[in-house]
């Protein structure tokens, strides 16, 4: 957990959760829009995979996509935990 909290693009890590910076996530979804893999956007990030489960990288980009398309680069960049919607549950499950 050390190692992941020093990384720039880590702003914390719980026992279950990794918390990334906003303009991580932001960049993370251009460079995802610009025809990078999630694997390949993490590693570039200093994001050691081995600390994570092999579904980390694209399960969150999954999630910072949809919040992009719902609310633009505003939705990246504020706090959402706890604003999730009905919408963003069904259009996970969907995919």
């Amino acid at each position: 957990m050390n190692k992941l909290e020093e990384n720039p693009n880590v702003m914390h890590v719980s026992e279950s959760n990794i918390f990334f910076t906003p303009a991580f996530k932001l960049a993370a979804v251009k460079a995802y829009k610009g025809g990078k893999t999630p694997k390949e956007i993490f590693l570039e990030a200093g994001i050691d995979l081995d600390m994570l489960s092999s579904r980390k990288p694209k399960e969150s980009l999954k999630r910072r996509r949809y919040i992009y398309a719902a609310h633009d680069e505003a939705g990246l960049l504020e706090e959402r935990r706890g604003k999730t919607s009905i919408k963003y549950i069904i259009a996970l499950r969907a995919n």
